[in-house]
């Protein structure tokens, strides 16, 4: 029965079969509702502020003399802006993190299109993947232009090395399941 460890050992054993999907229009949907989130923070953060400038509460106009005494108002009454900095901080942390990681993802190469469609093969193939995706699972690889790869193989090749695995052995593979069938 073809399944997920399967498809794991046939990337496991062929690296150049290990692609995935990038998920370029989920990312930017991501970071940009990060980016909006924060944008919201910020303003709130600049309401508290000027709040906090107006306020005759004792204590909370220092607040914008020193960095110290915002984090000193932590756990008082008149905490709200320490609070407000935190969350922002937060947020801010989360939404660098992400870009940096789509950045390195988008660095990611893109695969050889053969390898794609060897994959696409051999999950269709009965002694391969057996169709065992089912649902949207199965359309996984069905998108070129959103895929990476974990092997820098596209980039590495000449071009002999490429007119072997883009012309020679998808023949052959395609000639031995003819013969196989025979």
């Amino acid at each position: 029965m073809a399944n997920y460890n399967r498809v794991a050992a046939l990337m496991g054993d062929h690296q150049e079969m290990a692609t995935f999907r990038r998920f370029r229009r989920l990312n930017m949907k991501s970071l940009l509702g990060m980016q909006a989130e924060i944008l919201h923070l910020e303003s709130e953060l600049a309401n508290i502020e000027r709040e906090d400038e107006r306020s005759e509460i004792k204590g909370c106009s220092s607040i914008h003399e020193s960095a110290f005494n915002l984090k000193a108002s932590g756990g008082t009454s008149h905490d709200l802006q320490w609070r407000k900095v935190l969350e922002v901080r937060e947020r801010l942390e989360q939404y660098n993190k992400a870009l940096i990681l789509y950045s390195r993802v988008q660095q990611l190469p893109d695969p050889c299109i053969r390898d794609v469609h060897t994959l696409q093969e051999w999950l269709d193939r009965p002694e391969g993947g057996d169709f065992f995706l089912q649902g949207r699972e199965a359309d996984t690889w069905s998108d070129e232009h959103d895929i990476l790869t974990l092997s820098g193989r596209q980039a590495d090749r000449d071009s002999i090395t490429g007119l072997a695995n883009d012309l020679v052995i998808p023949c052959y593979h395609h000639l031995r399941s003819r013969w196989s069938k025979v």
